[in-house]
């Protein structure tokens, strides 16, 4: 038997089964008048103990089967669902994950011998057990049918979509593969532009059309659902608001909202981070929000955004806001700053908050005080090509946008010179073009004044050959600024490279992209320069 092949699957399936155990037990925690999901929490213990046991890995079949006998109890009436019962289920479900991702990563997977005992105990003796009490919802058992359907019509839960697992691996060679191919049309047709109305011109264009869509189709397979990094929030969000102290409310907005799976996998901690920074930061406790004449629930908003190029992931609070002058006071402390410097703009608080080791706790608590989340965030942003920006207000609370390239697909960019190097800048980042006069810092724009910025010194590469040079127009949030370039060399569709980012790099440099000719290009943000 090929274990590893089943191995995968079993992690895969046992992932999903616990997940959706925890949001049954969240829901029913909100609302604990309803049903109690007795049957659906059973059959999801049955089968990771099940499966468990199928692969010997016996100390996680018994976790599931004492889960599963406590479950059994309250389905037959001898043991009535409550909150005690229900936190006794999420350490078990706790105990549960540990031991899977144990298994995922190679070890002997272990569990609490306590907390086996725990859900043991749980079990009345079959000897003093009380009379059998019914559980709301029991007689309703056996009939559960999906929402919106008829019982007995001839359209009663419709075809499914029939869907097969792929090993990640695999599509990422075939993405690979078929970005190589793109960068091939792309040089072929350099090649056909010099021979227009050829045979070899047309060949090309018929080429670059198939190339397209082969590679558009391949990476929608990557594309996945961002539900899947925020299905881990709210059990999340309930823990940290049980040990501090506070009132929380999550709301999760963009479930639905597709990203490709190389950038999804990495978007899980730094969300965390944040997530939880604005658990133990921004909030105020529900006694310090009664005094500042808040609603003693704080609220954490998780919204996905999707544009034609980008998607944006929005963390917000409406907590107590960052305070600058206390981040001021705590990076002179630490060396970060000079005693007269002025309080930071959102820019600079954020490049204080990345710096490694930077926190404003005392002490070290469970939650925070290590000084490595909002660095942690940058770093990773960073490495999946994206771009973090902060807002915040003083008893508002705070607002972290995280942006990212939808997906590894093509991207439409104008190809810019500055001095001996080539830039690719994505034309959805761009409002128009102008031409810029002599060094003067604005530019006039139909008759209003627009702020510069020269490629060539923002990149190092020496002051730019005065005279007349085209600039070209980012506009973003009402404000407006012209990048200067020394020359516009044309468009293309490039495939986005994977690029980690090397220390000291500007925040405007995203990536990196294979022009038509073969050779490398940056990828610029010049939005960043706000």
């Amino acid at each position: 038997m090929d274990l590893a092949r089943y191995t995968a699957l079993f992690l895969s399936e046992s992932r999903d089964h616990l997940q959706r155990c925890n949001e049954l037990l969240l829901a029913w925690e909100r609302a604990p008048g309803t049903d109690f999901p007795t049957d659906e929490l059973f059959r999801a213990f049955h089968s990771v103990k099940g499966s468990s046991a199928a692969l010997g890995f016996d100390v996680v079949s018994e976790l599931a089967h004492a889960g599963e006998q406590t479950l059994g109890a309250v389905r037959e009436g001898t043991l009535a669902p409550a909150r005690d019962l229900v936190n006794l289920l999420f350490k078990g479900l706790d105990g549960l994950g540990e031991a899977v991702e144990m298994i995922g990563r190679g070890e002997p997977p272990t569990i609490s011998n306590p907390l086996l005992q725990e859900l043991k105990a749980a079990v009345p003796d079959p000897a003093n057990a009380p009379v059998p009490v019914p559980v709301p919802g029991a007689e309703r058992r056996g009939r559960r049918r999906a929402p919106g359907v008829i019982e007995g019509s001839e359209n009663a839960g419709p075809v499914p979509i029939r869907q097969v697992r792929v090993n990640l691996e695999r599509l990422d060679a075939l993405v690979n593969q078929v970005n190589e191919l793109v960068v091939a049309r792309n040089r072929l047709a350099a090649l056909a532009d010099r021979e227009i109305g050829s045979e070899l011109e047309q060949v090309s264009s018929h080429l670059a059309g198939l190339a397209s869509r082969l590679h558009s189709t391949v990476i929608s397979a990557r594309l996945a659902p961002m539900e899947e990094v925020f299905a881990r929030f709210p059990r999340a969000v309930r823990d940290l608001a049980r040990e501090l102290g506070k009132e929380i409310r999550l709301v999760l907005q963009g479930g639905d909202i597709e990203v490709d799976r190389g950038i999804l996998d990495g978007l899980g901690d730094p969300l965390t981070h944040l997530v939880r920074n604005a658990a133990d930061h921004g909030l105020e406790s529900p006694t310090e929000r009664a005094s500042a004449g808040k609603p003693a629930e704080g609220t954490i908003r998780v919204r996905a955004e999707r544009t034609a190029e980008e998607v944006t992931l929005v963390v917000g609070d409406d907590g107590r806001g960052i305070d600058r002058a206390a981040i001021r006071r705590r990076a002179i402390e630490l060396g970060f700053l000079q005693e007269n410097s002025p309080l930071p703009d959102t820019t600079g608080l954020l490049h204080l908050l990345a710096h490694p080791g930077f926190t404003t706790r005392v002490e070290v608590s469970r939650v925070s005080g290590r000084g490595v989340g909002i660095d942690a965030v940058v770093s990773r942003v960073r490495e999946l090509g994206g771009r973090i920006e902060l807002k915040t207000r003083p008893g508002q609370g705070s607002t972290f946008l995280l942006r990212f390239p939808a997906s590894r697909a093509l991207v439409g960019v104008i190809i810019v010179r500055s001095g001996v190097e080539r830039y690719a800048i994505p034309f959805s980042m761009l409002s128009e073009a102008a031409m810029h006069e002599g060094n003067g810092r604005e530019i006039s724009l139909r008759g209003e004044p627009v702020p510069t910025a020269d490629l060539g010194r923002l990149m190092g590469n020496g002051e730019s050959v005065p005279g007349r040079r085209p600039a070209l127009i980012v506009e973003r949030d009402g404000r407006r600024v012209a990048l200067v370039v020394d020359a516009l060399l044309g468009q293309q569709d490039v495939v986005l490279e994977r690029f980690v980012a090397p220390s000291g790099l500007p925040p405007w440099v995203t990536g990196a992209a294979i022009l038509s000719d073969g050779a490398p290009a940056l990828l610029l943000d010049p939005a960043a320069l706000f």
